[in-house]
Order: structure tokens, then C-alpha cells, then sequence
């Protein structure tokens, strides 16, 4: 199990999701997604960078 509360946490503080500005309930499902959307890409990109070095750092032995 995994809790959510990290995400929400990340969005409110470090994203400015305090308040969504939107009118209407697709509108702010809409920026729901895109701030999750956001969220994902900025953990993806620090796996791979995080990976990219490890990798490197392993060819320098060999």
C-alpha cells in the first residue's frame, strides 16, 4: 500500500495547487490531471538522471 498524502503535499506547497481557479467540475478535474501529469514527469525525470549516473558510474569499473 502507498499512501497519497506525499502528492498532495508536493502539489499544495510546491506546485501553488492551493486553490484551483477554474469554473465548473471537468474544468478543475482538468487541471487535477495536469498537475498529476506534472508531478509524474518531475519523478521520472530525477529516476532516470538518478539511473543514467548509476550507470555510468558502474562502465567506469569496467
Amino acid at each position: 500500500q502507498s499512501t497519497v498524502e506525499p502528492v498532495f503535499g508536493t502539489l499544495t506547497q510546491f506546485m501553488g495547487l492551493r486553490k484551483v481557479n477554474t469554473l465548473g467540475l471537468k474544468q478543475a478535474n482538468k487541471c487535477m490531471q495536469l498537475s498529476a501529469i506534472a508531478y509524474n514527469l518531475k519523478k521520472y525525470l530525477k529516476f532516470t538522471q538518478k539511473r543514467i549516473k548509476v550507470e555510468q558510474e558502474c562502465s567506469a569499473y569496467f
